[in-house]
């Protein structure tokens, strides 16, 4: 059996990542709540080193 390459906390972020981008592709957010995807989504990437 092969061991995954990347942590438990990295993939769940990733997953969360990638869910917050799907919400901010959604039409009809409000301004404050697309900021706050916006930021959120900063961070995770900053997190996982993908800025």
């Amino acid at each position: 059996m092969t061991q995954p390459t990347v942590k438990c906390s990295d993939y769940r972020a990733g997953r969360r990542l990638l869910g917050l981008k799907q919400r901010l592709e959604e039409e009809g957010l409000e301004s404050k709540e697309r900021r706050r995807l916006e930021e959120e989504i900063a961070q995770l990437e900053k997190e996982l080193n993908m800025d």
